[in-house]
């Protein structure tokens, strides 16, 4: 074949061969981007939703109406809709997987994002593809019009009518119609912000930005130029009235293990102008003259972390708390803890405490501390000076002044601690003198001293504890106090002011572990209560060991008449009555052996159980058993009366069987599962089986209880559920209707 008529056909095959390309090359390019699209979603763990692909033989591709959201279970859900976005793709480094960026421009005329973040127990790990976010950062981007917004736990940012430009050749612009920050610390919303953007080697900045008068957001730097290998960081610097605030903040992540990297600085900040700017949901006040932080590592590991922090306020006030000087500095290096200085003045009070010393690694390694610290604090408002940490007014109150120095290393503890105080309150317990003497030998605690006055009432205490492997204490404490109650705000428990003193006293002698008590109280208009009690408390053990060690209880009150009695109930329940009893128990609390007995007579009731006004009964202890020898109540319309026995063997099972000596009935109209409460109404005249035993099953401790009511053959199984959301659902119970007396 002729030269010329080879080169003629294949002329006229590259013409074919170019008209084909240009006729199948757009529905190509475009069939090609959606299958890319979605099957880099897919790998992602993302669904890509997309209306229309346009691609132009040689020009930019047309997306309109693309939609991508969470597809699995991810902590952080998101969802992006795009209403047209226009991309100049780099077509080779797609095909060929070639280094660079995916994307040479891309103009978004509207573009909304939506992520929620959840706490995650990292089950779930994200199944984003790193490195192809980052080949698809674009070398020029333009948003028209952006609203996001960013949920995390309570935390909401809002962004809206936000425009943004970025280049590589030129500064860019970007406008914020609004941006709202919500969170429990900070609320504010700043509108109409403007500013300059820079974007060079992945790392977009934007300057400029006037957030308030005289807080202005100098410059932000995000740095996504190691996203492909799972990093982010971003810097901040921000003027504020007068002062200077920067922080750098990094986060590297891999597998489980998220590491930080923070640095920040301050100076010259007035706390009450910033706080105010930004929202903070507190009252603040002060100057932070200086301060500097670092950290690095895992938030969720801080015993493996470094930091460092130094503090220098003046003037400061939050809550209605002020003080005139604090200044903190400390490091955090592998589980050592250095305590450069604590100082912190308030008016004629003063603190100053400095020490370094290890984090425990388990439980018991507080009991063989590695530190060294001294303290020195003199205190001539103790209930100022405690607000500062939180405690409520009222709850404390006088002077006090502390000294001492402690050093502890390889279980040998060398030191002292003195405190003394007078006119004294301590969690609303007035104290007119205290003496604290701690002497530091070795491996021992001496409490040489520890002695608290109030008038003519008074706690003494002495003793030692070993701080060794066997961790055994022992020691004297004796307790006389002239009324009881003046003590029970402590734990919660308020008593009528006018209600009659209850002289009361302890005396208690521990050897090894081994507590000895015996001790008295003076109830009014009643015969002493004496109690005596001997078990082991072990340093370390939990409540699951105190169940099953040995103890001896006995408690004896002959005649209490609640009438005259202190009520400890909130509300009352016992009007009159008289209590009497005598009552000796050994073994363990699991499994109890008690002999003796308990009386209660003529009883009157309020705001009791089951809308009970009247009380009557005995129990008989028989060591592993108990038997109900009597037991009358009565409530408005109903009168009851019981007999049964109580199980003790084991009180992690206890069973207590009712036998009713006047009849009652099961009034329920349909099942139950759960009951909060049991109540009792008036019946007439009925043809119903009685219920002919009641059995009460749980455990003592943990107060999972259910009761078996038995007719017959047949046997009904309701459970309780205390405190459980039950509502509304009580199990209904009927008796004869009280007889009226004649007169």
């Amino acid at each position: 074949m002729p030269f010329r008529r080879r080169l003629l056909i294949a002329s006229l095959l590259a013409v074919l061969v170019g008209l084909f390309v240009f006729w199948i090359g757009p529905t190509a390019v475009a069939g090609g981007v959606r299958t890319w699209l979605w099957w880099q979603g897919r790998q992602q763990g993302l669904k890509v939703e997309i209306e229309k692909v346009d691609a132009p033989l040689l020009r930019p591709v047309l997306i309109q109406n693309l939609h991508i959201s969470s597809a699995g279970n991810s902590p952080c859900r998101i969802d992006v809709k795009v209403s047209e976005a226009i991309a100049d793709l780099q077509l080779a480094r797609i095909l060929t997987g070639a280094s660079g960026r995916a994307i040479k421009a891309l103009s978004i005329k509207e573009l909304r994002v939506e992520t929620h973040c959840s706490v995650s127990d990292g089950t779930e790990k994200s199944r984003l593809v790193w490195p192809i976010l980052q080949k698809l950062l674009p070398e020029n981007l333009e948003v028209a019009k952006l609203d996001l917004r960013v949920e995390s736990g309570s935390t909401i940012i809002l962004l809206r009518n936000t425009s943004l430009s970025a280049s590589q050749i030129e500064a860019g612009r970007f406008n914020v119609g609004e941006l709202t920050i919500a969170s429990p610390l900070f609320r504010q919303t700043f509108s109409n912000l403007n500013g300059a953007t820079g974007w060079h080697d992945n790392r977009l900045t934007l300057g400029g930005v006037t957030l308030a008068r005289d807080l202005a957001l100098q410059s932000m730097t995000m740095d996504l130029s190691h996203l492909g290998n799972q990093r982010v960081g971003i810097d901040i610097d921000v003027d504020t009235f007068g002062g200077k605030l920067r922080a750098s903040v990094s986060n590297e992540w891999h597998h489980r293990h998220s590491i930080w990297n923070i640095a920040g600085s301050a100076a010259q900040a007035s706390l009450a102008q910033t706080s105010e700017a930004l929202g903070f949901t507190g009252q603040i006040g002060g100057l932070l003259h200086a301060c500097k932080f670092t950290f690095h590592g895992d938030t969720q590991d801080l015993a493996h972390a470094t930091a460092s922090i130094w503090v220098e306020l003046t003037d400061s006030s939050w809550a209605g708390r002020t003080s005139e000087l604090i200044m903190l500095g400390a490091a955090l290096n592998n589980r050592q803890i250095q305590l450069q200085q604590l100082y912190v003045k308030q008016r004629d009070n003063q603190l100053t405490m400095s020490g370094e010393g290890a984090l425990p690694s388990n439980s018991s390694d507080w009991l063989r501390p590695d530190f060294h610290g001294d303290i020195s604090a003199s205190i001539h408002d103790l209930g100022d000076f405690a607000g500062l940490f939180g405690a409520e007014p009222g709850d404390f109150a006088g002077q006090i002044a502390i000294n001492g120095t402690m050093n502890a290393r390889d279980r040998k503890l060398v030191g002292h601690l003195a405190a003394s105080g007078k006119s004294l309150t301590i969690f609303k317990a007035p104290i007119d003198l205290l003496n604290i003497g701690l002497n530091l030998k070795a491996a021992e605690l001496e409490i040489e001293q520890l002695e608290l006055n109030r008038k003519k009432d008074f706690v003494h205490a002495q003793g030692k504890i070993d701080m060794s492997h066997t961790h055994d204490y022992s020691g004297t404490l004796s307790v006389s106090v002239g009324n009881l109650s003046d003590y029970l705000s402590i734990f919660g428990k308020f008593i009528a002011a006018d209600s009659k003193p209850t002289p009361t006293e302890l005396q208690v002698t521990i050897e090894s572990g081994i507590w000895d008590a015996s001790g008295i109280v003076n109830l009014p208009g009643s015969s002493p209560l004496h109690f005596t009690a001997n078990f082991p408390l072990q340093i370390g053990a939990d409540w699951n060991a105190f169940l099953i060690s040995p103890l001896k209880l006995t408690l004896e009150f002959p005649s209490v008449f609640l009438a005259s009695a202190p009520q400890y109930f909130r509300p009352e329940i016992f009007r009159e009555g008289i209590l009497s009893g005598k009552a000796s128990l050994s073994g363990t609390l699991q499994h109890p052996r008690i002999t003796g007995d308990v009386q209660l007579l003529s009883g009157k009731l309020t705001n009791a159980p089951m809308n009970l006004v009247e009380a009557s009964g005995r129990l008989t202890f028989n060591g592993e058993r108990a038997s109900i020898d009597f037991l009358n109540l009565a409530a408005k319309d109903v009168d009851l009366s019981f007999r049964g026995e109580i199980d003790l063997h084991d009180t992690n099972d206890l069973s207590i069987k009712i036998l009713a000596v006047l009849p009652i009935f099961d009034l329920a109209t349909q099942p139950i599962d759960c009951a909060s409460r049991i109540e009792f109404a008036p019946l007439g005249l009925t043809l119903a089986p009685p219920i002919e035993e009641l059995e009460f099953r749980g455990n003592l401790s943990k107060g999972d209880w259910s009761v078996n009511a038995k007719e017959g053959q047949a046997t009904r199984t309701v459970r309780f559920c205390f405190g459980q959301g039950a509502g509304e659902k009580s199990l209904m119970l009927g008796a004869p209707r009280k007889r009226t007396k004649r007169r």
